[in-house]
């Protein structure tokens, strides 16, 4: 199994997205791949010199995921209910093969 990071970018209004909230939620706790979900909160948002200057949007959020393909990835997540509602305005799915911490997906990689 290999492991995913999918970034939602949501609409600045949230109003729908809360009511759909719900049925997302419970939509997620119901995959057995997921490894954590959930809103970015405010933070701390910098770019170094020469980096394009745009703003990261302040309604996002990160899905850490564990699956066998990309392709079994954005399948499954076509499901989401905020996505079917066209409430999330862009989706990134990425392979994340952290070389360090406890989801280390290559044991080989591993420092311990």
């Amino acid at each position: 199994m290999a492991i995913y990071a999918i970034h939602y970018t949501y609409p600045d209004d949230t109003t729908e997205l809360m009511k759909v909230r719900p049925e997302h939620r419970e939509w997620l706790s119901g995959l057995p791949g997921l490894l954590v979900a959930g809103m970015y909160q405010p933070g701390h948002d910098e770019v170094s010199e020469g980096e394009p200057t745009a703003a990261e949007p302040e309604n996002a959020a990160l899905i850490v995921y564990s699956a066998e393909s990309l392709d079994e990835v954005t399948t499954v997540f076509d499901g989401d209910p905020y996505w079917a509602a066209g409430l999330v305005l862009r989706r990134v799915v990425r392979a994340w093969n952290p070389p360090l911490g406890p989801w280390v997906a290559d044991a080989t990689q591993s420092p311990a």
